[in-house]
């Protein structure tokens, strides 16, 4: 649903199909810093170009990874979004927003995102992170999982421009033109 609804916005894009694969990112379930988060959607993206073989008229790979990083002695939560166009990556990422210190405190217990929310009683719901996700709970409804993963597509098309970027053939020209 993000990566259709991030896709939409550029008219440049609007003739793409989005196929959806669910393939490993080959990092940890839990990404705990930027690097990690970032090398999961980038090995996600490739890999999605591998599911999509055979498939007439695949141009770009597309990687998502939630994860976490520290900063200022705070942890952090950011979606990672990685489009390869079949000679580069084009990374972006969505706003990123402070994990309460109590839920932390799981975290660093080992637990997932979503197992430490619930152990520290912020919600009861397994699932969470598969509906509006932690940030909709931290923020009341105002943000939410998908709204922040349109982010990370939109920040990783900012980069698929040719003027300003490397970009192979398979990069609509002008796909940031107003």
């Amino acid at each position: 649903a993000a990566v259709r609804r991030g896709i939409a916005l550029y008219s440049q894009l609007a003739d793409f199909s989005v196929e959806g694969f669910n393939v490993p990112s080959g990092v940890s379930d839990q990404p705990k810093s930027l690097e990690e988060a970032t090398c999961g959607a980038k090995n996600r993206a490739l890999a999605a170009v591998g599911a999509a073989e055979g498939i007439e008229g695949i141009k770009l790979g597309i990687g998502l990874e939630s994860g976490l990083f520290r900063s200022d002695g705070k942890m952090f939560d950011l979606c990672a979004c990685a489009i390869y166009d079949g000679a580069q990556h084009h990374i972006g990422y969505s706003c990123a927003w402070e994990v309460p210190p109590r839920v932390v405190e799981h975290i660093e217990a080992g637990k997932d995102l979503t197992e430490a929310y619930n152990l520290a009683g912020l919600c009861d719901d397994p699932a969470i992170g598969d509906k509006g996700g932690a940030i909709a709970i931290m923020s009341g409804g105002r943000v939410n999982r998908v709204d922040y993963t349109v982010q990370a597509v939109q920040m990783a098309i900012l980069a698929m421009n040719p003027e300003h970027y490397l970009c192979s053939d398979a990069v609509p020209r002008g796909v940031n033109n107003p």
